[in-house]
């Protein structure tokens, strides 16, 4: 069991210390740095939002893989809110202030993108539901960040009853085709339901899988014992990711009909003629309408990447990451693990903040270097305060413990708990 925590907070670890690097384009100011960052931004942040659904696939399995009754389900959903909601509502309430009501004021450098529909009264009411992925695009705009709860909300409104009647794993396979294959059929109907429920939870139900098969563990063997081999092991799946995935994105520089600047960069609006020139031609060829025909590509490559990576990640901890593990590296892989999730939840308008506070220093690579070394420390270290406070306050209102069979999992994010 100890070797699994660890594990697992090596795992978290390593997802926010992906994402939150895939943001900081927005919030930067040197040049170079910036457009930099711009290129690898999104498969960085894919790659991490992928590894924390699959590991909430895979211990909300672990901790509820029987559930039998509509008491079992009322007693699932009831966590599950204690779980997300507090630090959510805190989030969402800190991005209307900082992002529309003292955007003006602030000076921070970021423009939140189409802020007058996104912090409207019923997108704001929406948000507050959790509900902006199950009703976007048609009826709600989900906002940076915080689309994530919306998105891990409608897997867990979903787990239940997937696991109720899916006693084997094939039963399991059919239903989560039948329940994709529905929800798509739902969102061309009703234009509901947002493109990155379909990217991920596939992923969602490989973390479900992943838990369910015993032999997992042992399916995937690592025969290289040298430790430069099994760092270089742990990175590949990145590499090749970007290796295969970027060409997408390094087309902007590459394509004469594209302009990047540092305004439109920040703003992550722009799209190469040359890729669009391409994908039109293959729809053409295809018969298909092309922003459907790159939602499959982008869906198909993203799965497959994703899940390779999530397989070798995972596989690396179990095997290598345990009680023989460095001992600090252990702490520090606990540390961040702890405060990932309101790191997550808090870190766009903490940078804003912290933009908006450092305007005297006129150096844009002095200022990015602050932000690197100083603020992003500071965030982690105020989340993990929050975190652990926030923790304490359940544990005294539940009588000192969370109801359940494993209470170090409480750390997990947004549900990767009991």
């Amino acid at each position: 069991m100890k070797n699994k925590i660890i594990a697992f907070d090596f795992l978290r670890a390593l997802a926010i210390i992906m994402i939150i690097p895939a943001h900081l384009s927005n919030f930067l100011y040197s040049t170079y740095g910036k457009l930099a960052l711009y290129a690898f931004d999104p498969y960085f942040a894919n790659m991490g939002l992928g590894l924390f659904i699959f590991m909430s696939g895979y211990l909300i399995y672990y901790n509820n893989h029987s559930i039998n009754s509509l008491q079992n389900i009322f007693d699932f959903y009831r966590k599950r809110l204690l779980r997300i909601y507090p630090l959510y509502w805190a989030a969402l309430a800190t991005f209307v202030l900082v992002f529309f009501v003292f955007a003006p004021r602030l000076n921070s450098g970021f423009v939140f993108p189409n802020s007058e529909n996104v912090f409207g009264f019923f997108n704001i009411f929406v948000h507050v539901l959790g509900l902006q992925i199950l009703l976007a695009p048609a009826y709600a705009s989900p906002m940076l960040t915080l689309y994530f709860v919306g998105l891990i909300v409608i897997f867990y409104a979903i787990y239940p009853f997937l696991i109720m009647y899916s006693k084997t794993t094939k039963r399991l396979l059919l239903s989560s085709t039948i329940i994709y294959l529905g929800f798509f059929l739902i969102s061309k109907t009703f234009n509901i339901i947002d493109h990155r429920f379909f990217m991920f939870f596939l992923i969602f139900v490989f973390g479900i899988l992943a838990c369910k098969e015993s032999q997992f563990g042992k399916a995937v063997k690592i025969p290289v014992k040298t430790p430069l081999a099994q760092v270089l092991l742990a990175v590949l799946p990145v590499i090749f990711v970007l290796t295969i995935v970027m060409g997408l994105r390094e087309s902007l520089f590459l394509d004469p009909r594209v302009s990047v600047t540092i305004d439109t960069a920040s703003g992550g609006t722009i799209g190469s003629s040359m890729v669009r020139s391409i994908l039109d031609s293959m729809a053409g060829l295809l018969s298909i309408n092309p922003p459907l025909l790159q939602f499959l590509i982008d869906t198909l490559l993203l799965n497959i990447f994703v899940i390779l990576f999530c397989v070798l990640e995972y596989s690396f901890a179990m095997k290598f990451v345990n009680e023989k593990f460095s001992r600090s590296l252990s702490s520090f892989f606990t540390y961040i693990a702890t405060s990932s999730y309101c790191v997550y939840l808090f870190h766009r308008p903490f940078f804003a903040l912290w933009n908006s506070g450092t305007n005297f220093i006129v150096s844009p690579i002095l200022r990015d270097v602050i932000l690197v070394f100083i603020a992003i420390p500071l965030l982690f270290f105020i989340s993990y305060q929050i975190q652990t406070m926030e923790l304490n306050l359940k544990r005294n209102f539940s009588h000192g413990k969370f109801p359940g069979k494993n209470l170090p999992y409480t750390r997990f994010i947004t549900g990767f708990n009991k």
